[in-house]
């Protein structure tokens, strides 16, 4: 017999009459399953009909999901794309909140609930992906066997941008750092956002109501503000720097950006200011404007100090031969102040190259009654005739551990505040005193440590300080100076740099009775044997050792040559690098050292002194320069045995010379 087949019971011969039973009644069962499937999905779609949203249906036996039409309209799927498998499904749930909503769904079919709720992320048909709420519950059989989760999927794509929106506008006003005002046509504030607040001090309702040119400007000429509002009525916006005032009457520079807002009907209604507070912008873009002169500045003292250390060299060694020559023709004085004249220029030019370069290296033992004479002279040549200037150094004047280009600057600073502070004329007076600080003093002093102190003094009888800026005037960019006379830096790098030397500085004032500053630096450690004053020397002589002097400046050849020689040497000369190489290949045995400058065309020190090695690589070499910087970048390059700059004595090239052949002697 044939069975019936497609929702029929099928029919088997010979079956047992029990198991027939059992058969017809799983198909009617399965009949009846089927029709109450049909009629779930029909009530489905007219659910889905009433919607825009996607319903959806997850059958447990089958593991087959079935979506509403709406499927493809929220997501452009459709669902014959997708299919009707649990794993297609899935696999449109972001990678991030995939293993989220799996252990919900796994805990609602655990017993975790009645309801299971989301809310995620679906990918759409063109990759992108949309938020969206999920919300379904679990229908069970007759013995709560779980068959099936039904659910619906709401597009949260809108009420997400939406949300998203109105958080930005609040974060726009609430913690944006400009200022945001809305005016009326007039000036009338009619909002006052917390960047406001923050920039000009006033809170939002100490503002309400009132005029924003006389709040912003205090009496201190709005015209600037009207002409901009004016503007900005007349061509809708306005851009530009103004330059107001904080409710304490601090000056602050902005940035503003002016809108007129209209109404429905295009008629202006209101004025919306932006203000963006550039005033620490302007102050350090004047702080890089001045560092690009000062980087100028210290490329041009470089090249020219590196030219005049070549100049002086003949000069310093020139004399030095001539007083040995001279010493009983009654011209000594006159040889001796060309020298000291030299050696001071010397000297000024290493200040301005160690300025150029931003600072000394080490801490050197330092006489500060010199630096003090000196800025005597400069103050005598350069300052007002109306201005005297004395100078009380104490002749023996203990020495201090420095930086000398920082302590000149220090006092080049007081220097000029008390020229400024005298506009009508008045004493300068720089003093030195050799000072023992005990216990007590140290409690007077900021907290002092006893010891040894050399105390540098610089009164003026200018103007004075008043009582109630003394204790600011330390501070950065506090100045009492109009605009553009001073950057309000002057004290505070005085300061800064004699705490860095472990000293302190202190100040006495009185309105119209002038000031006093003095300032305690340790005394440097000397050992007992050490002597602060040059005196007689030895110079070392030679015994006709050959001796190679390479540089490019025919008078500081000239003038080597001329030195070593009286000492007893044997000199060539070559100025350049291939001429030097040339006479070293004629007898590379002959020679003892070789001295070169650093600097020269066509073939530098370093290119030379490698030919050289090659020729002959035990040669001692001796690297001569103008600039130490360039020595430095290079050192590693030229791995010589001794470096000397510019401009050199005899005595310095002697016992450079001395050391190579002699070294320990």
């Amino acid at each position: 017999m044939e069975g019936l087949r497609n929702g029929a019971t099928d029919y088997v011969p010979k079956q047992r009459p029990d198991r027939l039973v059992t058969a017809v009644r799983n198909a009617l069962r399965s009949a009846a399953e089927r029709a109450r499937r049909r009629q779930m999905e029909d009530r489905l779609r007219v659910v889905a009909a009433a919607t825009n949203d996607i319903v959806w249906e997850w059958d447990f036996r089958t593991d087959r999901v079935w979506f509403s039409d709406n499927f493809q309209a929220v997501l452009g799927h459709s669902p014959q794309e997708i299919g009707a498998t649990r794993e297609r499904w899935l696999d449109l749930i972001h990678p991030d909140d995939k293993n989220r909503v799996l252990s919900g769904m796994v805990n609602l079919l655990a017993g975790g609930g009645k309801v299971w709720w989301s809310e995620h992320r679906l990918r759409r048909a063109n990759g992108a992906y949309t938020h969206v709420y999920d919300r379904a519950s679990i229908i069970y059989d007759a013995a709560r066997k779980p068959l099936r989760m039904v659910g619906v999927t709401i597009d949260e794509a809108g009420r997400k941008q939406a949300e998203e929106k109105i958080r930005e506008q609040a974060a726009l006003l609430d913690k944006a750092q400009d200022a945001i005002i809305l005016c009326a046509l007039d000036g009338n504030i009619l909002f006052w956002s917390q960047g406001a607040r923050r920039i000009h001090g006033w809170m939002p309702e100490e503002v309400i109501g009132k005029k924003i040119q006389h709040l912003l400007f205090h009496s201190h000429h709005p015209e600037q503000l009207e002409a901009a509002l004016k503007h900005a009525r007349e061509q809708d916006q306005w851009n530009g720097e103004l330059h107001e005032f904080t409710k304490d009457g601090r000056p602050v520079t902005v940035e503003g950006r002016f809108t007129l807002i209209r109404d429905d009907e295009g008629k202006p209604k209101s004025l919306l200011l932006i203000n963006t507070d550039i005033t620490e912008r302007k102050q350090l873009e004047g702080k890089f404007l001045r560092a690009q002169r000062f980087e100028s500045l210290g490329a041009l003292v470089s090249g020219i100090a590196h030219d005049l250390n070549n100049a002086l060299s003949p000069i310093i060694m020139g004399v030095e031969i001539l007083g040995e020559q001279l010493k009983s023709s009654g011209h000594e004085g006159i040889l001796e102040a060309m020298e000291t004249s030299a050696r001071r220029s010397a000297e000024m030019v290493r200040q301005l190259l160690t300025f150029a370069r931003g600072g000394e290296k080490d801490k050197v033992v330092v006489q500060v009654d010199q630096l003090v004479r000196e800025m005597g002279k400069i103050i005598e040549q350069t300052y007002p005739k109306n201005i005297t200037c004395r100078v009380s150094a104490e002749k023996s004047s203990w020495p201090v551990a420095g930086l000398p280009t920082q302590l000149y600057q220090v006092l080049l600073n007081l220097c000029v505040n008390a020229r400024d502070a005298m506009p009508n004329g008045g004493q300068l007076a720089l003093t030195t005193q050799n000072v023992r600080l005990g216990p007590a003093d140290g409690e007077l002093l900021s907290g002092a440590k006893p010891g040894n102190y050399l105390c540098l003094i610089v009164s003026d009888t200018g103007a004075g300080i008043p009582r109630e800026h003394l204790d600011k005037i330390f501070q950065p960019f506090f100045t009492t100076k109009a605009p553009g006379k001073g950057s309000g830096l002057g004290l505070s790098t005085c300061q800064s740099i004699i705490k860095n030397h472990n000293g302190l500085i202190t100040v006495h004032s009185a309105k119209d009775s002038g000031t006093e500053f003095k300032i305690y630096l340790p005394v440097a450690d000397i050992d007992a044997g050490e002597s602060m004053a040059p005196g007689e020397s030895v110079l070392p002589t030679g015994h006709g050792d050959h001796i190679l002097v390479v540089d490019d400046e025919q008078g500081v050849l000239a003038i080597m040559r001329s030195a070593l020689e009286n000492y007893d040497y044997k000199v060539t000369t070559a100025a350049s690098g291939p001429e030097a190489i040339a006479r070293f290949s004629e007898g590379p045995a002959e020679y003892s050292v070789v001295i070169t400058d650093f600097a020269m065309p066509l073939m530098d020190g370093r290119m030379t002194i490698g030919a050289l090695r090659r020729i002959r690589p035990d040669i001692k070499v001796i690297v001569t320069s103008g600039s130490e910087k360039e020595v430095d970048g290079a050192r590693d390059q030229l791995r010589a045995d001794a470096y000397l700059m510019k401009p050199l004595t005899t005595e310095t090239l002697l016992k450079a010379v001395h050391d190579m052949l002699e070294p320990g002697a």
